[in-house]
């Protein structure tokens, strides 16, 4: 086995067991605000997921979880009718405006471009 593929192995493996440990989710948690949230908190372990609304000119950040991030399940718990939302599952990753383009999805590609030119 070469140098290479043996640190590639031993990444992989500390990764794998890092992501079971029963690591607790940070997510912002703000509500209402007019602006960004700066304030964070550890989530609950069965929340899986940060959230993000807005709503008007106002924003909510939360911890949530994944199988209720859904236009219905957010709109039934925050009596709200009009308002966008996006979830994303890693540490304060409800931080930035509502865009397009999802960090998580840029930053799993990133790394899946690097480890291509690697190999």
């Amino acid at each position: 086995m070469t140098k290479m593929n043996f640190s590639l192995l031993t990444t992989c493996i500390v990764l794998v067991a890092f992501c079971s440990s029963g690591y607790a989710l940070r997510c912002y948690h703000c509500e209402n605000s007019p602006s960004l949230c700066r304030t964070n908190t550890t989530c609950l372990m069965n929340e899986d997921t940060c959230l993000q609304m807005r709503f008007g000119k106002l924003r909510t950040f939360s911890c949530w979880k994944a199988s209720q991030c859904s236009m219905n399940e957010i709109a039934e718990s925050f009596w709200l009718d009009n308002f966008e939302f996006f979830c994303c599952q890693h540490d304060l990753c409800n931080e930035g405006a509502i865009t397009g383009v999802n960090k998580a999805a840029f930053s799993v590609a990133s790394a899946m471009a690097l480890l291509w030119m690697l190999l």
